[in-house]
């Protein structure tokens, strides 16, 4: 089954990314994978398939997703390591919960923004995940969820944080281009 970030325009395309996320296949679900995949299409064209499905299984899609407009002076966090840039994908709006941003907080701390030219995002809640991308600490807890486990194909990996959902989170192709930081 070959996957395309254009399968949004099709209900057959729409089907094998229910399949390979492992998500529900109702209405709600089907009308939230075409509207990412539909943002994800147009304004991050360049996004690996794999990507884009970890980004998929880490929503919480039965709950809305949906593209919005950032305007000059909205003010957003980001949830980053000391070593990392603070221009990525994920932000969050100001007075988010770290706990429920879908990552692992270890080592993490806010970064303020605030957007200083208007940018489209889109917005969803996250979802508990398998976070891999963050280094763990020494006695931190260990777990593994299958739905996370086999939509990020990380059965080669063998350490990873479960981390807590529920929050809202933004998805700012290019941020560097948008956001300015505030504070550090």
């Amino acid at each position: 089954m070959t996957l395309s970030l254009h399968d949004h325009l099709s209900e057959a395309g729409v089907d094998k990314w229910i399949a390979e996320i492992g998500c529900t296949n109702a209405p709600i679900p089907r009308e939230n994978i075409k509207t990412a995949l539909a943002f994800f299409s147009r304004d991050m064209p360049r996004l690996p398939i794999d990507q884009a499905v970890g980004f998929l299984a880490a929503m919480d899609l039965s709950r809305p997703v949906r593209e919005v407009t950032l305007r000059p002076g909205d003010r957003l966090l980001g949830f980053r390591t000391e070593s990392e840039s603070p221009f990525k994908l994920f932000f969050a709006r100001r007075g988010a919960s770290a706990e429920q941003s879908g990552i692992n907080t270890a080592r993490r701390g806010p970064v303020h923004f605030v957007v200083r030219q208007e940018v489209r995002a889109l917005e969803s809640f996250t979802t508990g995940a398998k976070d891999f991308w963050t280094a763990m600490v020494p006695g931190q807890a260990l777990g593994f969820a299958i739905r996370a486990l086999r939509a990020q194909r990380s059965e080669d990996r063998e350490f990873a944080a479960i981390v807590m959902g529920g929050g809202q989170q933004l998805i700012v192709p290019e941020s560097y281009s948008s956001l300015l930081v505030e504070q550090r």
